[in-house]
C-alpha cells in the first residue's frame, strides 16, 4: 500500500473520532441563555442515559454528543435548562482538560462565536446558573504520551506473533472493548448514533472542527489537509490502475490495510476510549461525592456536616464555583462525546473504579 493511501485511510478513521469523541476536542464559546429556551419537544433523548451512581445515591445524566454538531449543542442546553428549571441542576462535568480549555480561551470573542460547541454551551449556562463546572478529561500532554506508548506496544506485538505479540493484542482489544464499549438494553445503541437529527447537522461538524484546528494551528492544519488532498489524488490514480496489479500485491495491501485497522482498533479503545473513561467516571464520582446525603445522620451530624469541596483534586473551569451548588437532590450532569457514554456508565454502575 503507498504512504498516500495509509494516511487517506488514517483521514477516514480519524474523522469518525472527530463526530464521536475525539480527545483532542476544542471548546469555543457557545450561546448563553438568550439561545438556551428550553425546547423538550426537539430534545435526542435517545443520546442520554440517567440512572443512580450506588455508592453515593446522586442521579447522574450522560448528555452524548457529536462535537460542534448543532443538533448535540441544543440538547445539552435543553437537558442542563430542564434541570435547573426544576431546582435539581447539581455540577456540570465536561469533556475536556485545562490545557486544551486554556488553549481555546485565548481565541477573540468573534472566533469564539462562530466555532460553537456543546461543552462551551454547558460551561455557559453553568457559569450563569452558578453552578460547579469540572474540566473532567485526562490531561492532553497524558493521553499523548499514552498514545505513543500504545501504538508502539501494537506495532511490537504484531510483529512478534511467536513470542505470544497476537494474543497480548487481541486480548488487548477484546478487554477494552468490553470495558469502553459495553452492549445491552441500559446502554446507547446504534439509534443513538445515526439519530437522523443528528446526521442531518453533522455536516456542521465536519466543518467547524477543521476549522477549530486551523484557528489554532494554521500551518500545521494547513500542511495536514495537502497531505489529505494528495492523498486522494494518488489514491484515485492507483484505484484506476488496480486492474493491472498482480494478486500479490493486492493481497499485500489489503494485509497492510488489515494490520493498520488493527493498530487503529488497540489505540481507539484503550488509550482513547477506556483509558480516559476512568478518569472521566472519577471526576463524575468526585462530584457526586458532594451531594451525597447520609440518610442514617441525624440532623446534628448534618448541620456541622462539611459543606465544602469534597471532591480530590477537581480542576474546575475559570470563574466557576467550587464545590456543590446549594440544595440537595441535585443531578450531576456530564457532557460527553457518545462513545464515551456506555464505557462509563459501565463503570459507575459496577462501581469499578
Amino acid at each position: 500500500m503507498r504512504p498516500s493511501a495509509l494516511l487517506l485511510g488514517l483521514a477516514i478513521q480519524a474523522s469518525f473520532l472527530l463526530r464521536f469523541g475525539y480527545p483532542f476536542s476544542t471548546n469555543h464559546n457557545l450561546p448563553t441563555r438568550q439561545h438556551a429556551a428550553s425546547s423538550a419537544s426537539t430534545s435526542l433523548s435517545s443520546q442520554t442515559l440517567d440512572f443512580i451512581e450506588p455508592t453515593t445515591g446522586v442521579p447522574v445524566k450522560l448528555v452524548g454528543a457529536m462535537h460542534y454538531n448543532p443538533a448535540s449543542i441544543q440538547l445539552a442546553i435543553d437537558e442542563i435548562n430542564a434541570l435547573e428549571s426544576e431546582g435539581k441542576l447539581g455540577s456540570i462535568v465536561i469533556e475536556s482538560c485545562d490545557i486544551r480549555w486554556n488553549a481555546t480561551m485565548e481565541n477573540n470573542e468573534a472566533v469564539k462565536q462562530a466555532l460553537l460547541s456543546e461543552m462551551k454551551a454547558a460551561h455557559d449556562l453553568g457559569l450563569e446558573y452558578n453552578r460547579p463546572v469540572v474540566l473532567g478529561d485526562q490531561r492532553i500532554n497524558v493521553t499523548v504520551a499514552q498514545l505513543k506508548i500504545g501504538a508502539k506496544e501494537a506495532v511490537l506485538d504484531l510483529v512478534q506473533p511467536w513470542n505470544g505479540g497476537w494474543n497480548r493484542l487481541y486480548e488487548s482489544i477484546s478487554s477494552a472493548r468490553k470495558e469502553a464499549v459495553p452492549i445491552g438494553d441500559q446502554f446507547l445503541g446504534a439509534g443513538s448514533f445515526f439519530d437522523p437529527k443528528l446526521l442531518g447537522a453533522s455536516p456542521v461538524s465536519f466543518i467547524k472542527y477543521p476549522l477549530s484546528y486551523f484557528v489554532k494551528s494554521p500551518l500545521f492544519t494547513a500542511a495536514v489537509l495537502t497531505l489529505i488532498a494528495l492523498s486522494s489524488v494518488e489514491s484515485s490514480n492507483a484505484i484506476t490502475a488496480a486492474d493491472s496489479m498482480s494478486g500479490t500485491d493486492l493481497l499485500g495491501s489489503f494485509t497492510f490495510s488489515a494490520l493498520e485497522t488493527v493498530i487503529f482498533a488497540r489505540i481507539f479503545l484503550k488509550e482513547l476510549l477506556a483509558d480516559r473513561n476512568e478518569v472521566l467516571a472519577e471526576n463524575i464520582l468526585e462530584q457526586c461525592r458532594n451531594y451525597e446525603v447520609n440518610s442514617s445522620s441525624g440532623w446534628l451530624d448534618k448541620l456541622f456536616q462539611s459543606q465544602g469541596d469534597k471532591s480530590q483534586g477537581a480542576i474546575y473551569a475559570p470563574d466557576s464555583v467550587v464545590g456543590k451548588a446549594e440544595g440537595d437532590g441535585k443531578v450531576v450532569v456530564a457532557v460527553l462525546g457518545l462513545a464515551h457514554c456506555n464505557g462509563i456508565k459501565k463503570l459507575l454502575t459496577e462501581e469499578s473504579i
